[in-house]
């Protein structure tokens, strides 16, 4: 992911540098560098954007499995209460 972001941040950049060497209006150079950047990295970062999916993904899916078993952990010595107190 920090890969994705570096390489958003220098096509920004680079963009940001060249539209302010050529005379732009610093409010319009950064509006097109922005603009520059997220079309380019639609197409030219479509590996590491896809690779930042899989990392986001994969530690959702983490954490959503921690939960699950945190929640299951607690219904489970809920449920054992219930049944000691039932039989009193």
């Amino acid at each position: 992911m920090l890969k994705y972001t570096v390489y958003r941040l220098a096509f920004f950049l680079v963009a940001l540098l060249i539209l302010l060497l050529v005379g732009l209006h610093p409010i319009w150079a950064v509006v097109f560098a922005a603009l520059f950047s997220m079309v380019t990295s639609l197409f030219l970062l479509v590996g590491p954007r896809e690779e930042a999916a899989r990392d986001i993904e994969a530690k959702l899916e983490k954490s959503r499995s921690r939960r699950a078993e945190k929640l299951s952990a607690q219904r489970t010595d809920e449920d054992d209460e219930d049944a000691e107190a039932s039989d009193r």
